[in-house]
This record gives structure tokens, sequence and C-alpha cells, in this order.
């Protein structure tokens, strides 16, 4: 039999990867610790809810990505084009109207943002949208931060809190909004350029459409890698946790960065990491009413919010939940993320029914999942490109698939896994 080339993790570089491989005669082995694919790509139903692990979603615009996908067949449900911002008591409701005209009047309306800015974040989507991706990443918007950028282009310190933050904060996990201005420029382009989407059957139904492409018997989940076999100076397998043994032509690391640092040092190989990581928490609830109904995004825009943004998911995907229930997700980022699951609960409680102006009472909240993620991203800080990885190693054999090469986004780690499935065929 000829000896596969081993990937370690399936979310969606590995994916990627393995496809590309595959499609080009090779013989590949996908290897992941958890009982499905997906990484952080994944979904869990319970009780007939749909849980994602951890708020997320598609943007349709995304080139690499959904150029392996089928996305008619993901069943994909639209969320509005828009943000409900929520402080002291009002909320106001910023859409983009060139993409849905029908929240012109509410956008023109709201109070949240002044005219000025409105006509700035316009000025803003049309720059955005004009740019090419990689011109996104060019230095001279990769080499400041997203609020001096904003700043920049003469937004007001009320918009940028009470907006940008709440907004990107969600994008970017960062509320300080200290991540490089090209994350803001790449993902607000996509915004304009496409559909912000969940599929029908949760966001997992990316990763699990994405591993039907591959041969039968290509992935083996609930097998973790312990370390790597180094012979004569060479990468030539991995070792298990149980303690078995897999032979290599080749290993390609395309799991998160600190288990790909962890598994290149058994190599003897120190592996460059992007120094920080962002983390999240997301909640979910079925309510009797929702405090926040609609298929947009909730802004919360108060100084010290936990919960950063909500949503309720049934209004956007009702396939979320059976039985006609309400289902609500609220995501913490930063240092809030980090409190304990009985501190988040109540915060997100009094805040979800403030900022619709319920009581919980009213609301009649149901807590049915809690769920962390460490590392949903890692720190894009300015001039965090200008240290990233190599696809490469440093010692023959082993290589990374990884959104290191490219972005902490789903189209960061497609593009990433494509990167090293063409240096590894050019290489063999």
């Amino acid at each position: 039999m000829t000896t596969p080339i081993v990937i370690i993790g399936a979310g969606v570089a590995g994916l990627v990867c393995a496809i590309d491989l595959q499609k080009a005669g090779q013989s590949v082995q996908l290897l992941d610790a958890a009982p499905d694919v997906g990484g952080r790509v994944r979904t869990t139903v319970q009780d007939g809810l749909v849980i994602d692990h951890g708020f997320q979603v598609l943007f349709t615009a995304y080139p690499t990505l959904r150029s392996y996908l089928d996305l008619d067949a993901l069943a994909l449900r639209r969320f509005l084009p828009a943000a409900r911002i929520a402080q002291g008591g009002q909320v106001s409701l910023i859409g983009d109207a060139l993409r849905d005209p029908g929240l012109l009047v509410d956008t023109v309306l709201s109070r949240a943002v002044n005219v000025g800015d409105k006509l700035r974040l316009l000025a803003l989507r049309r720059f955005a949208q004009q740019l090419a991706i990689d011109d996104c990443f060019a230095p001279r918007f990769a080499g400041v931060s997203t609020r001096a950028f904003l700043e920049s282009r003469g937004f007001g310190s009320a918009v940028i809190d009470g907006f940008f933050a709440p907004f990107y904060g969600g994008i970017l996990l960062d509320r300080t909004l200290a991540t490089s201005a090209s994350i803001l420029l790449f993902t607000f382009k996509m915004l304009a350029d496409g559909d912000t989407v969940i599929p029908a059957g949760g966001i997992g139904a990316i990763t699990r459409q994405m591993a039907a492409r591959l041969t039968p018997g290509t992935v083996r989940t609930r097998t973790a890698v312990s370390s790597l076999v180094v012979t004569n100076g060479r990468v030539t397998g991995v070792t298990l946790d149980d303690g078995s043994g897999l032979d290599a032509a080749q290993v390609v690391l395309a799991t998160e960065a600190p288990a790909a640092e962890r598994l290149a040092a058994t190599a003897g190989v120190s592996l460059p990491a992007p120094a920080g990581a962002r983390g999240c928490t997301t909640l979910y609830y079925t309510v009797r009413t929702s405090p926040i109904p609609g298929k947009a995004l909730w802004l919360n825009a108060e100084p010290n919010a936990v919960i950063s943004h909500a949503v309720t998911l049934t209004d956007v995907a009702p396939e979320y939940a059976t039985g006609g229930r309400v289902l609500l997700a609220a995501t913490a980022v930063g240092a809030a993320a980090d409190r304990d699951d009985a501190a988040l609960d109540a915060a997100a409680r009094t805040e979800l029914a403030r900022m619709g102006g319920l009581s919980a009472e009213a609301v009649g909240f149901e807590r049915v999942a809690l769920w962390r993620v460490p590392y949903a991203q890692f720190a894009q800080p300015p001039g965090w490109r200008e240290q990233r990885p190599s696809i490469a190693c440093g010692i023959p054999g082993l290589w990374r698939a990884s959104e290191v090469l490219h972005s902490s986004s789903l189209e960061g780690a497609a593009r990433g896994g494509a990167m090293a499935a063409q240096a590894l065929l050019h290489a063999t």
C-alpha cells in the first residue's frame, strides 16, 4: 500500500488540504482527536436544538472556502444585513440599505449614529468593496490598529465605541479594536460583497459537507496524535495516544497553533506561533418571549457590557429548534468571556432582558448550553503578518496547513489548507 500523507486536524484547513491532495491522486489519512470533523466549526444537536460550538456565521463572499462548498445544498439562512444597537434603554437599527433597501428608513432615522458618521460608514463600505482581498492586507492597513484606522477616517469616539466596538468586537473578538485594520477591511468587504448566513443544519454542516467529498476511510476521528516520529532527520510518521504508530510520506500540521507548536516540539522543531489568543463564550437559551427579536444581530453598546452581541437564532433559521421553541445565542468576548458559568449566566439574563426592555421573568430564560472557545482566533495586532510562519516547518517531511498562513477566519483556514496542498504537490 502507498504510504499516505498524514494530516493532523480535520478542521477547515485540514479538510481543504486533504481534498486538494486526494484530487491530485495522493493517498491521504486525516486524523482528529475529536469525535467529529470540523475543529472549531462543529455543531451538536441536543434535544432537538442545534447548538453550534460558539456563535459563528459564514460569509458567502469568501472566495476560496466557497469553491469547496455546495452552498445550495447547505440550505443557507440569511441574516439581515443590519445591527440593532442597544444602549441606555434605546434601540436603533443600522443597516446596509444597498444590500436591502428596506433598511433605508430605519437607518436614516437611527439616532445611534449621527449623519456624518453614517456617510463615513457608506464611504468605508465603498472603499473596502473596491479593494482586492490581497489589498486589504497591504502594509498601510496591516500596520495600524482598527481603532487608529477608524479615527484616521474621521469617525468619532461615540460611533467607534457605540457601534464598531460591539459589532467588530464580535468579529474580531476584541472590543478594544486593537486588531490590525486589515482584518476590519477584509471583513467589511466580505459583508458588502455577499450575505451573512448559517446553514439550516448548523455551522457544522459546512465541514461535514467537506468531509463527504473525501474517499471513505480517509478520515479517522477519535484518533489523537501524541508525537511525531523522526528517522534520519526526517519526519516519517506519527505516534498515537494509544501507543501505536502510523507511517507517513509527509506529515501536515492542521491543528490550532498551540497544538501544532507542541507536536512540532516532539520532532525537535521550534515552530513560530502567533502571540496571544482571542477567546469567546456563547450561552444558549430557550425563551418564552425573545427580548431581541428579528434577523439582525443585536449589539450591546453599554460601556461595561458582559454580553457583546446576541441574536435570536430561530428567527434566522427556524430549523435550529423543534416544537416551535425560541433559541437565543449570546456571546461574551475578551475578559468577560473568562467569567465563571454562574456569573456569565446571571449577566446574560440581566443584559438580554434590558436590551429588549423586558424583565427576566417575562422572558422566561432556560439555559440549554454554554460553550467556551478559549482559542477562537489568534491575535492579529498591527504587524502580525510579518511574523507569519512558513508552510515548510524546518525539518524534511513536516508541513503547516493553517489559518496562520493568511488570517484567523474561515477563509483564512481554507487558504492555509490550499496553500499547504500546493506546496506539497510542488515538492513531491
